[in-house]
């Protein structure tokens, strides 16, 4: 079914991702935080939306008929990725032993409370349109 297909296949699934991208990066950056005086500590970072830049996401092909070869990835199978945080050389110098800037996990960490608020509220948003088009009562806060 057509609806379907464009309720629950698009919108949910790309929100849930990055949903779940943002809680892996609330883990990640609260993990660099409490390692702030780990001597030899390197910090990590998550990667998502960078991942939306590469050629085989944004090259998706279309396809009018179930039976098409799928070509590239789908948005929807983007996941967020771990891997360590690059330091600049002037940086190595200032933060000694640990490699923690504190400054700009705080700042990342307030970056991230951002999204996973947007999102969250836009994903509650669908929902209660989605009912209220169900059960035919006006939403609130729509």
């Amino acid at each position: 079914m057509i609806f379907n297909n464009h309720l629950f296949k698009n919108r949910v699934p790309l929100m849930n991702r990055a949903l779940d991208a943002y809680a892996l990066r609330l883990r990640t950056i609260s993990k660099n935080i409490t390692n702030v005086n780990s001597p030899h500590y390197r910090p990590e970072m998550v990667k998502f939306e960078e991942l939306f830049q590469r050629q085989d996401v944004v090259l998706k092909g279309s396809s009018s008929d179930e039976k098409h070869i799928p070509i590239g990835k789908s948005p929807n199978e983007v996941e967020g990725e771990i891997s360590p945080t690059p330091i600049p050389e002037p940086e190595i110098y200032f933060s000694g032993e640990t490699h923690v800037n504190i400054d700009k996990e705080m700042s990342e960490l307030a970056k991230n409370q951002i999204r996973f608020q947007f999102v969250s509220q836009q994903m509650a948003r669908f929902f209660r349109g989605l009912s209220s088009a169900i059960t035919g009562n006006p939403a609130q806060n729509v």
